[in-house]
């Protein structure tokens, strides 16, 4: 693997996007398969800054009026990482979130019936 993709799922998120967009950048891809990262946020109309203060840290800025899982459904379009990764407002950011995930896409693809 060599990309992952995170779609960011957002709506009036002002107070938290930049710090949770900076988090998602500066993954700690150390001993992973990953090495790059790709951030997608899709936004549903937010009303504040939202959208402006995700522009230094995304790859791609989509917005989608309908509810999460068309925001979801227009991101998954948009990502072209080998995993991608749902980032819902309420959704905890470790460092170590890309390389975890990472590792159980391998587990997961390694273990599914042939």
């Amino acid at each position: 693997m060599s990309k992952i993709s995170f779609v960011v799922l957002t709506h009036d998120e002002d107070a938290t996007i930049a710090r949770r967009l900076w988090a998602l950048r500066n993954q700690d891809l150390g001993g992973s398969s990953v090495t790059e990262v790709q951030i997608i946020v899709v936004d549903r109309h937010s009303s504040d800054r939202t959208l402006l203060l995700s522009v230094p840290f995304v790859d791609g800025v989509a917005v989608c009026g309908a509810d999460l899982e068309a925001q979801w459904d227009l991101g998954r379009r948009i990502a072209t990482g080998q995993v991608i990764v749902r980032i819902d407002p309420d959704t905890e950011i470790t460092p170590w979130l890309a390389a975890e995930a990472a590792d159980r896409a391998e587990r997961d693809r390694w273990s599914l019936p042939a």
